[in-house]
Parts: C-alpha cells; sequence; structure tokens
C-alpha cells in the first residue's frame, strides 16, 4: 500500500482477483439452481421450489451488506474477500447433504458470504480505478456473476449425470476455499486501512443510513430490486422453463443457460463501454430496463413449438440487457456515495438488490402453480422491470452524481 492509501498492486491485477471472488461465489450459488429438476427428485420437493433455494441465499446476503461497513472497518476488503469464499464454500458443501433443511442453512450460510463480494470488491477498485473508467471496470467485475453462471450451466449437469446432484455444489465448495487461499499473500497489503479493535456500535448499520438519507440513492436501491428480481429470475427458472416447458433435456437446457451466461458477459462489457465513451450510463440503464419489459412479456410465450435456435436468439437477448445493468449501477451508486464510502455504500444498496431476488425468486415460485407455468409468471417480471426504469429515470431528475 502507498502513503497516499492507494494499493501498489496494479489495477488489472486487483480486477482480475475480484472478479474470480464474484465468479467462483455466484458458481457456487448456482449450483442446485442448474440442475433443479434432478435435485428436486431427489429430495423429494416440487421442482418450481428450488426458487426458495436461491431466496435463502439472497437473504443471508441482504443480511450481511447491512453491516458491510462494519466488516470493511474490522478486517479490511482483501480479508473480507477470503471470508466471503470460506464461507461460501463451506455453505455449498452443506448444500450436498441430502435434507432441506440441511440445504436451507446452507443456501443462508453461502449468502452471508456472497453478501460481502460486492463492498470488498467495490472498496478494493475504487482506491485504484480513475473516475473516467468506472464503468467499463466496474462491468468487468461483475461480469464474474454471468460468468458463474455460465460455469454452472456448462459444469453442474454434466457433474449431476456422471457423478449425482450433489458433485456440483462439492466442486463449488472446493473452488472457493482454494481462491481464498491463492489470495493471501495479497491480504496485508489490502488491508492495511483496516481498524482491528473496531467494534459492532452504532455506526455498524451507516451503510443503510447513508441510502436512506440521500433521496437520489433511495430511488436507486427501488430500481435495483427490481432490476435484480428480473436477473435472478433468469438464472434460476431458466433451467426449469426450458426443461418443463420447452421440453428440451437437462444438457439441452444448461446449454442455453450457458450462452445466457456469455451474453451476459459481452452484455455488461458492451454497455459498460459505451457508458464510458459516451458518459450516458444513467441513460443506458433506463433503456435496459425498458428492453426487460419486451423481454419478460416475450417469455411468456415460450412453448415446446419454438425452434432451438429461436430459443437462443431471445434469451440471449433478454441476457444482454437483464444482465448489463450491474456494473453501470454500481458506477452510478459510488459516483453519488460521499468520498471514502464506496466500499460501504455498495454494501448498503446491497440490502434491497438482494431483496428484489429474495421477494422475486419465492413470489415467482408461489405463482407458479397459480398462473399455470413458471413463465407465465414473468407478467410480474414484466411489471417490476416498468417500475425499476421509472425509480431510475426520477432517481437521475432529482440528482446527478457528485464529482
Amino acid at each position: 500500500m502507498r502513503r497516499d492509501g492507494k494499493s501498489s498492486t496494479p489495477l488489472w491485477f486487483v480486477l482480475l482477483a475480484v472478479t474470480l471472488v464474484q465468479a467462483i461465489s455466484t458458481f457456487s450459488s448456482l449450483t442446485l439452481a442448474a440442475t433443479a429438476p434432478v435435485v428436486s427428485a431427489k429430495i423429494g420437493v416440487p421442482v418450481e421450489f428450488i426458487g426458495f433455494q436461491i431466496a435463502l441465499v439472497y437473504a443471508g446476503a441482504s443480511l450481511i451488506s447491512a453491516v458491510s461497513g462494519f466488516l470493511l472497518r474490522r478486517w479490511g476488503p482483501g480479508r473480507m474477500s477470503q471470508i466471503s469464499l470460506v464461507m461460501c464454500g463451506i455453505g455449498a458443501a452443506l448444500m450436498a447433504v441430502p435434507s432441506v433443511a440441511v440445504i436451507a442453512f446452507g443456501s443462508l450460510f453461502m449468502g452471508f458470504g456472497y453478501g460481502m463480494t460486492n463492498p470488498s470488491g467495490a472498496e478494493l477498485l475504487m482506491r485504484i480505478t480513475p473516475k473516467r473508467r468506472r464503468n467499463i471496470v466496474y462491468s468487468i467485475k461483475q461480469t464474474g456473476i454471468p460468468l458463474g453462471g455460465m460455469l454452472a450451466g456448462a459444469i453442474a449437469p454434466s457433474a449431476t449425470e456422471g457423478f449425482g446432484w450433489q458433485a456440483a455444489p462439492l466442486i463449488g465448495a472446493m473452488s472457493c476455499i482454494l481462491l481464498a487461499f491463492l489470495l493471501q499473500p495479497w491480504r496485508k497489503g489490502w488491508d492495511t486501512e483496516r481498524d482491528p479493535n473496531a467494534r459492532i456500535d452504532s455506526t455498524a448499520f451507516v451503510a443503510m443510513t447513508m441510502i436512506w438519507r440521500l433521496p437520489a440513492l433511495r430511488w436507486m436501491g427501488l430500481a435495483g430490486f427490481n432490476y435484480a428480481f428480473i436477473q435472478l429470475a433468469i438464472s434460476a427458472f431458466a433451467v426449469t422453463i426450458l426443461v418443463t416447458e420447452a421440453q428440451l433435456s437437462l444438457i439441452a437446457a444448461g446449454a442455453v443457460l450457458a450462452a445466457v451466461q456469455a451474453a451476459g458477459i459481452v452484455g455488461r462489457l458492451t454497455w459498460g463501454w459505451f457508458a464510458d465513451r459516451w458518459g450516458i450510463g444513467d441513460q443506458l440503464l433506463i433503456v435496459m430496463g425498458l428492453l426487460n419489459v419486451i423481454g419478460a412479456l416475450v417469455m411468456i410465450r415460450i412453448s415446446p413449438d419454438w425452434p432451438i435456435w429461436a430459443i437462443y436468439v431471445f434469451f440471449v437477448s433478454f441476457a444482454a440487457s437483464a444482465y448489463g445493468w450491474t456494473g453501470i449501477f454500481m458506477t452510478s451508486t459510488v459516483n453519488r456515495a460521499p468520498p471514502a464510502y464506496s466500499g460501504t455504500v455498495v454494501g448498503g444498496i446491497g440490502v434491497p438488490v438482494y431483496a428484489g431476488v429474495i421477494f422475486g425468486t419465492a413470489a415467482l415460485s408461489l405463482l407458479a402453480d397459480v398462473m399455470g407455468s413458471v413463465s407465465n409468471a414473468f407478467i410480474i417480471v414484466a411489471i417490476l422491470a416498468a417500475l425499476g426504469t421509472a425509480a431510475l429515470a426520477w432517481a437521475r431528475h432529482i440528482s446527478e452524481p457528485s464529482e
């Protein structure tokens, strides 16, 4: 760490490290969703209820995000990244136990780790990223989420067919623990500003108070709730929709899911580049919201009559907008944060964002039976996409990002 407080580690290396943390933790959290039809049959629950497993992951993430300011102050972003990986690894291992109760606890525990990844990564990158490059840098970092989903779609179904449903979460667990150890040589240099004597007090929840105090961030939190709902609706239910409604095989559905995640990566990089090139990040977030409304309405019409090429074109196009928002959204959040509180504010905004996932997956799971299918429940996704777009438009209207 240099005397000016900035990390001496090159930006490209820090970016690689935090992206890998995001990718491996996401992969481990989605291993059951990527094999939902098989897992549901083995443990004896309806396939739609895989949404509750995802909801538990994000419930843990939302809870831990509320105290992200304290965690960063106490341990620093480097150690916090390692702790997040270890907790995700333990959670994934518990998810391999053939018990609904243990899987539920493991999912919640994994969520505690998963919720630490964004604040720690944002803090490390904020220190060394020029403002003019934030959209693309944070977009690259956020490609870890679709990359993790792509790994889940590519690895989990094959591992399940070859070795049983428990193989995929165990692979995720081992990957998390290995990466945590690999980060150790850089941990001390990244955590020189931490306060090892910090204790839980009234300032522990400063992340949430900042979001509530700043009107633009309040509206962005509402938008993040809705946009996260949309993204995880695709991640959590794509395989289920493709197998049960489009009548694809598990392997074929996993291939589509992998393509969806790849499209998410390309989308994030493309949107992020345009945002930095033209300085239109907030406007692009609104455009993506409108595209999400269209995608959700089309999803309702999916059927076995669709040719495979049409399925790929639709899911890839939808993913480009539904996944493309997070890097630009994080940049807009950081730009509005008070100085030296970037990681804290990113943690605070994570509470409503993760809440959108919790509500979304649970709501779609419950509505699937009532509305006849998971795809029919995407009318709710369309409505929330419209509301999220309106919230972002209002946030931009009432406050421009601070310089």
